[in-house]
């Protein structure tokens, strides 16, 4: 009789563990966040010409990837960029900068000057292989100097960019990646 009862609960314990985990409300996960959006984008890949400008200074440099995929100065001189350097990181960062925010949609002409647009520091102009031209103006940073305000110059629409991404650009031309004396 006793090995019958243990059975009988067994059984009841086996159907209420079933019923339980059919009937029980299914938890899901918690929604990934969207990833912050992009000023611009495209694959890094197709990035052919890079053109990067600091107005303020009177200073610019201009690279080219030519046919063996590697990066160039695009000059006479037709030297390779320090790859140390260079890298991946530059082609990708220049794909498309993560937008910290939109600060102003349709900025008019004062608020362009506020922001430092009317007379960028940095311009930039990125072909890509099928000749899509991207055209970009940075201004000033903010107060603190996280961000910088940069638009794409056919439109009045200001972004904050991370400082870091100007930073990284700006010295490409300050600080040219020419290779060191060990890589030629």
């Amino acid at each position: 009789m006793k090995l019958r009862s243990i059975l009988i609960l067994v059984a009841i314990l086996a159907v209420a563990t079933a019923v339980y985990f059919a009937t029980r409300p299914v938890e899901e996960p918690p929604p990934t966040p969207d990833p912050k959006p992009r000023v611009w984008a495209f694959e890094m890949e197709e990035l052919e010409h890079v053109l990067i400008e600091l107005p303020r200074l009177d200073m610019r440099e201009s690279f080219i990837k030519h046919e063996d995929r590697q990066w160039y100065f695009d000059d006479l001189t037709d030297t390779q960029v320090d790859s140390d350097r260079w890298g991946g990181g530059i082609p990708l960062i220049l794909s498309g900068p993560l937008l910290e925010k939109i600060i102003a949609e349709d900025a008019t002409e004062e608020r362009l000057t506020d922001f430092g647009l009317t007379s960028p520091s940095m311009k930039i102009i990125l072909t890509t292989e099928d000749e899509e031209i991207t055209n970009i103006e940075a201004g000033d940073a903010n107060p603190d100097g996280s961000i910088y305000y940069i638009r794409l110059a056919e439109s009045n629409n200001v972004y904050a960019i991370n400082s870091s991404w100007y930073e990284v650009l700006e010295r490409l031309v300050l600080e040219p990646p020419y290779p060191s004396e060990d890589e030629e």
